[in-house]
């Protein structure tokens, strides 16, 4: 980056939380700082969340400064604030402003960038209007300590060495991540794969090296408990006074440790989706901005129940994505979970959802022998969509598999007020046996 000139804005970054959080800030400054060719100070306090320096973690030569965030009230009045919530705005005394609210880097130089201010970024996430390529040119100038490069490379070459899985087992403050159960039949079901296993629970990452084809890189550091007699998830206070569920302190060693899991994650096919921002993280340092030439392997067809289920509760999964999940399972002989992850879906997405997997669900209900359940969600579909002609064709065949003939007749009646123009394969061979079991006159077919 460039020297700055004299009157040259600057965008001040505040990196804070945990290693994956503090990333997000620090190439989201980065890369607006180079998009409107701003001058750059990094914040980066030294506190519970993080208790590595900025040097600790990077050679880059930024302007950096270690202030707490309840130290900067008032200092940035004047500046155009971009915050990832409202008590970021509280404790500096500013009126609320959001990192996200904008569509593009054009929309933001438009609405976001005010002639002669200077900018101060405090995001936990990167937001979704920074373009992709722009993100990866920041990731790949983040320079990390010769001794973290020094030490992701030696465990890649010398305990890994060719193409590997991993697995981000988050057992803390949020409990993401597969769990204990899923990891083993995971592994035993490959035995054949390489896996990299990192966690901040070193019972976590011992559990699943048991099986020999699973690594886990050994650590004298590691996550600990700001109040021992306390949970995890207790509520706890941090230097700065912000109270939050995370009895977490990560000390400066602890920090360093996770750097170095992190990017050797980043080399993997890491397998599942935990929502954690360490995660994303690794996949975005994979995809940009690799230390080690290795290949990756093919991924894996599985998917971890918990997570689903996760993934389903904070609805950051559509209705598409969460059938192509179940069927996966269900081929992998997961019907039960598959069909509890359909359920679940049903209940948490909204009405316009709900009829696409309702109807998939009582299709899988059918192919697993359970037309009663089946039928229920046919009706919840037709009482959401009432001239949906497949849903009224399974409603008839599941009637007919419960022997109530006359209800099977007048569904395959209704089915055929709606009939379309063409049929999909498996409702015109569904249509034909139907009508050799209940003959109906022909139909005018629908034109709409």
């Amino acid at each position: 980056m460039t020297l700055p000139t004299p009157t040259q804005r600057r965008i001040y970054v505040f990196c804070d939380g945990g290693i994956g959080n503090r990333i997000n800030a620090l190439v989201s400054g980065i890369a607006i700082a180079e998009r409107f060719e701003l001058a750059i100070t990094v914040y980066w306090p030294i506190n519970s969340w993080c208790g590595a320096a900025f040097a600790d973690i990077f050679d880059n030569a930024f302007d950096v400064r270690t202030d707490a965030l309840d130290t900067l009230a008032g200092k940035f009045i004047d500046a155009k604030m971009m915050l990832h919530d409202a008590m970021g705005a509280q404790f500096l005394q500013v009126p609320f402003e959001s990192a996200y609210d904008y569509q593009s880097m054009e929309d933001f130089a438009q609405r976001g960038l005010p002639e002669g201010k200077d900018l101060f970024l405090y995001p936990a996430i990167i937001a979704p209007w920074i373009p992709q390529p722009l993100v990866h040119t920041a990731l790949s100038s983040l320079q990390f300590t010769k001794a973290i490069q020094s030490a992701v490379q030696s465990f890649i070459s010398n305990t890994l060495v060719r193409p590997f899985h991993g697995l981000h087992l988050r057992r803390t403050d949020l409990r993401v991540g597969l769990s204990d159960a899923e990891v083993l039949a995971l592994v035993q079901r490959h035995p054949s794969e390489v896996f990299f296993v990192c966690s901040d629970d070193p019972q976590a990452e011992a559990l699943a090296c048991a099986h020999t084809h699973v690594h886990a890189r050994p650590k004298t550091h590691h996550v600990e408990k700001k109040e021992g007699d306390a949970d995890w998830i207790s509520l706890s206070k941090d230097q700065e006074g912000r109270v939050s569920y995370g009895n977490i302190e990560r000390s400066r060693d602890a920090m360093i440790e996770g750097t170095i899991d992190l990017l050797i994650l980043a080399h993997s096919q890491i397998v599942g989706f935990s929502g954690s921002t360490f995660q994303r993280m690794a996949r975005l340092l994979g995809e940009a901005a690799p230390l080690v030439p290795i290949a990756r392997p093919t991924a894996l067809p599985y998917f971890s129940f918990t997570e689903m289920t996760q993934q389903i509760e904070r609805q950051l999964i559509d209705p598409g994505m969460l059938l192509q999940v179940c069927q996966t399972m269900m081929q992998n002989g997961e019907a039960g979970q598959a069909l509890d992850l359909m359920r679940m879906g049903f209940e948490r997405m909204t009405d316009a959802q709900r009829p696409d997997i309702a109807h998939s669900l009582g299709v899988m209900l059918l192919n697993q022998n359970q037309p009663r359940q089946a039928s229920l969600y046919f009706i919840a579909v037709l009482q959401l969509q009432t001239l949906r002609y497949s849903s009224w064709l399974h409603l008839a065949y599941a009637k007919t598999l419960l022997s109530e003939h006359d209800q099977a007749r007048q569904a395959l009646q209704q089915a055929m007020t709606c009939r379309p123009l063409s049929l999909i394969p498996s409702d015109e061979m569904l249509e034909k046996a139907l009508h050799e079991r209940y003959p109906l006159p022909s139909p005018a077919v629908n034109k709409t």
